[in-house]
């Protein structure tokens, strides 16, 4: 397997290096430049692109619209971004929606292999799909919403709390469906402890119990639908595309608010260097600043800023 690994920062070139140094049947190109990066890609030589956040002045966003866009997405591949380089976090459900993963530099062997035991497509966008788990223990049922649902979607399946929350922590899946009668912990446990963790992950609650307080208690505690039993396939199917769609503005929301809080703390943290005179924590301070902006600075807008005296 060769790896493209998009990076302009020596340091994490150098530790991908060392991850991978041992590992057999897997070799590296370390490119520094978007025009390098794309020439790599047309070439067709290589399986899967690691990359930083920011890469020679592109963010991963703006990176993976580069190799989807129509005159490079034939020769599109898998797309794993090293969470180490991130300045905040990054739904899962947002980064499917742009073709890649989020991965931390201890899992990039594991992953590498089963990229390459599962296989890899070439020039296929669209080929991460949306998760959901169902925790439900009654084996028939279990059955008939797996049977419903694995043709639009990549499914994991529980048969009791622990192991749900387990499987839930382990890949954050898109959307739960609960069940509220389960072995051990009962479904309103685990829909806390799910929120306690994320108090956006939609989940809905499937039960038997149709009652206006159960739904009250349900909703309130933070499930985004309250399903009850029996339920149509179809209403099953319905109200999965809509939480997947609802969720993925409210994820979307909920990045770029924590973007803003973690440019709010830098610009205290810059002020603080500034007074002390700092210049390499201001620099980095700086830089960390550029990689949470939204959108990279034009040149015709650092121009300006450059005669306005804002830039040095």
């Amino acid at each position: 397997m060769k790896a493209i690994v998009a990076s302009s920062d020596y340091e994490i070139s150098n530790a991908i290096s060392n991850q991978l140094r041992n590992v057999t049947g897997v070799s590296i190109s370390v490119i520094e430049t978007t025009d390098d990066f794309i020439e790599a890609l047309k070439g067709d030589e290589y399986d899967v692109i690691i990359s930083d956040y920011s890469f020679d002045g592109v963010d991963i966003w703006q990176l993976t619209k580069l190799v989807n866009s129509k005159q490079l997405a034939k020769h599109a591949l898998p797309i794993y971004l090293l969470t180490e380089t991130c300045g905040t976090e990054i739904p899962p459900i947002l980064a499917k929606e742009h073709h890649f993963k989020v991965i931390s530099l201890n899992d990039l062997t594991e992953v590498l292999h089963n990229a390459e035991k599962f296989g890899y497509s070439r020039g296929q966008r669209g080929q991460l799909r949306a998760s959901i788990l169902v925790i439900e223990d009654d084996d028939d049922a279990l059955d008939i919403v797996c049977e419903a649902l694995k043709s639009d979607y990549d499914i994991d399946k529980a048969q009791d709390g622990e192991e749900g929350l387990s499987l839930w922590k382990k890949k954050r899946h898109d959307l739960i469906l609960l069940d509220y009668m389960l072995p051990g912990r009962k479904g309103d446990e685990v829909l806390l402890e799910i929120m306690d963790i994320d108090k956006n992950q939609p989940i809905i609650v499937m039960t038997a119990f149709d009652k206006p307080e159960y739904n009250k208690d349900f909703i309130l505690n933070g499930a985004s639908q309250y399903l009850p039993k029996p339920y149509t396939l179809a209403d099953l199917r319905a109200q999965c595309l809509s939480l997947i769609c609802k969720s993925k503005l409210i994820y979307q929301d909920y990045y770029y608010e924590q973007r803003q809080s973690k440019l709010r703390s830098l610009v205290y943290e810059l002020e603080r260097e500034l007074e002390c005179s700092d210049k390499e924590k201001t620099r980095r301070i700086i830089e960390t600043m550029k990689m949470n902006l939204p959108h990279n600075i034009s040149e015709d807008e650092q121009s300006k800023l450059w005669d306005s005296g804002v830039l040095p």
